[in-house]
């Protein structure tokens, strides 16, 4: 008859790797990094900066109240693996980004589709092709420079559903496009990436950084945030939202320890720990104040 008991060399190899056995309520911080390494590679002087999605925001917004070294790239907020690739190649490659459709003209009013602004519409540019292109090779320069200078970069993977120009299916709009765009409904096509294309997105991320900026050290986190809206007739956009987050979050997981200098934040953990706690009453979006505790998280795990 077997004994409710395990072999000692089981016990003694993975000591504390137990799930807490509490109520979700009591989850602390200690209960989900216990035994997790982090470097202490940032500083108040340390030049750090953000890409990610509105998310990310929140860790900036932290990070500038409370007197840290920030460099503010000005790409807003940039929602999956595929459009943070797309900025790294404007500021290192962008005779490689292979766009078909440069400009969204709403009766004269022209935006970029590559490019969020402040205001959460397209990049807003002259009405002119001289004048758009000088201000875009202005905004690929200043992404150039700031992830050139800064030491540490915190990557935020939000959502996997891309919408692009059916001409140019790897590159992807800032977000899904807006109506009354000109033949748009013909050349605009929606897709959900899959594991793969994600694997792929993060590796030429981690390439583009390491070639252009090798001393700099990468932090990536999975935004709680979910989806808005999605593309799938299948299912609701709640199951998409969970399907989304568990494919980042296992890609990140998987191919991170192939690198010494990559490192993860679980910041998606402690939101979802704290479910009550983590969301506005809208259920999607994180309370600045809750990104302050998600960034004590930071400041235990990565602070000198």
């Amino acid at each position: 008859m077997f004994k409710l008991s395990r072999p000692r060399y089981v016990i003694q190899r993975y000591a504390g790797k137990k799930f807490p056995i509490k109520p979700r309520k009591n989850i602390t911080s200690d209960d989900i990094v216990e035994k997790y390494i982090t470097p202490k590679i940032v500083d108040k002087k340390t030049k750090i900066s953000t890409i990610g999605s509105c998310f990310a925001q929140r860790l900036s917004d932290w990070l500038k109240e409370n007197g840290y070294n920030y460099i503010d790239g000005k790409w807003d907020r940039v929602y999956s693996p595929r459009n943070i690739r797309q900025i790294m190649q404007m500021a290192f490659e962008p005779e490689k980004l292979l766009i078909a459709e440069p400009i969204w003209d709403f009766n004269g009013d022209w935006g970029n589709p590559y490019i969020k602004s402040a205001e959460g519409r397209p990049l807003k540019l002259p009405n002119n092709i001289d004048g758009a292109n000088k201000l875009l090779e202005g905004y690929y320069k200043h992404f150039k420079k700031v992830l050139s200078e800064c030491e540490v970069l915190i990557v935020t993977f939000g959502q996997t559903e891309v919408w692009s120009h059916k001409d140019a299916p790897d590159t992807a709009f800032y977000a899904a496009p807006f109506t009354g765009i000109k033949d748009g409904d013909k050349n605009h096509i929606c897709k959900d990436l899959n594991t793969d294309d994600i694997k792929h997105e993060f590796e030429e991320i981690i390439r583009l950084m390491k070639e252009n900026n090798p001393e700099c050290e990468l932090i990536f986190s999975i935004s709680p945030i979910p989806l808005v809206a999605s593309i799938s007739s299948n299912y609701s956009a709640y199951i998409s939202a969970s399907h989304s987050k568990s494919k980042l979050h296992s890609v990140v997981l998987e191919l991170i320890q192939n690198y010494e200098d990559v490192h993860y934040m679980p910041s998606f953990e402690f939101a979802n720990a704290h479910p009550y706690q983590a969301f506005e009453n809208d259920g999607r979006h994180v309370p600045q104040h809750f990104a302050n505790k998600i960034m004590v998280l930071f400041k235990r795990l990565f602070v000198k």
